[in-house]
């Protein structure tokens, strides 16, 4: 009866490792890997742009957010705070003149913060696309989901979606450091590499912080084709499939336990 039962329950235990294995099996084939929105963290400035699906010859206008929980000791009582990125796509499809950025639009609610002031909201070439702007508003700094521009971004009517070998054909919307030269200003000090500069006029103490700072970070949505909506034919096909092989593996399971215990019966 002991060994009986061992077996048993050697075999559910097989059973549920092969379940597991094909699970993750599946995991590993689902195509590309698209990032989680962040969510407010303590201490972090993130910049942020959803995972947005496209179409050929569809236009665009993809919003870039400031999710952010940081107070400043340097300058707690902050007088200005400068947000600069620059603005571009990366990937297979921009690689290959699918995808355009053609204009950086700034968002009402950023414009509704006080001390609003535009810098630049520029499409310069592909590789330089510039929103630096500047407000006195410090619940910036403390924003779940805060809009800040958007971007429009135009898709060739040659865009598939896919590679040749039939692989979903990436692009991403990223946010790089801020380019400021384009717009210095005697009134105000910029820095080159700088994404976020906190600013007191009074004390002439500043942080500067950037993507290598440690608090500044980027979530650079994908940009993709559409993906199909599979049939009630194809989910009850990949259904009776995904049982077969659970079956299956639990058949061998047994089999294979039996087949070692044999030789102690």
């Amino acid at each position: 009866m002991k060994k009986i039962l061992a077996i048993l329950l050697a075999a559910l235990m097989v059973f549920t490792l092969g379940v597991t294995a094909f699970a993750e099996g599946e995991e590993e084939n689902t195509g590309i890997l698209l990032p989680d929105f962040p969510t407010q963290t303590e201490g972090q400035i993130i910049f942020a742009s959803e995972n947005t699906h496209v179409e050929a010859g569809g236009v665009y206008d993809i919003p870039v957010y400031l999710v952010s929980d940081y107070t400043s000791e340097l300058c707690a009582d902050a007088e200005y705070i400068l947000i600069g990125m620059n603005i571009t796509l990366i990937g297979q499809a921009f690689d290959a003149n699918l995808m355009t950025i053609t204009a950086i639009t700034p968002s009402a609610e950023v414009q509704a913060l006080a001390g609003y002031q535009l810098f630049g909201a520029d499409v310069v070439d592909m590789y330089l696309n510039t929103f630096n702007f500047m407000v006195t508003d410090t619940s910036i700094l403390h924003q779940e989901k805060l809009p800040l521009a958007y971007v429009t971004v135009e898709v060739s009517p040659e865009y598939t979606g896919y590679n040749e070998d039939g692989s979903e054909m990436d692009c991403q919307l990223e946010i790089g450091a801020a380019q400021w030269d384009n717009y210095r200003d005697t009134a105000y000090t910029f820095y080159a590499a700088s994404q976020v500069e906190i600013c007191n006029d009074t004390t002439m103490e500043y942080d500067l912080l950037d993507i290598n700072a440690g608090v500044v970070s980027v979530v650079a949505g994908h940009v993709i084709v559409t993906p199909p909506v599979p049939t009630w034919q194809d989910r009850l096909k990949a259904w009776a499939i995904e049982q077969a092989i659970k079956i299956l593996t639990f058949f061998q399971g047994i089999t294979e336990v039996l087949l070692g215990l044999l030789p102690t019966l």
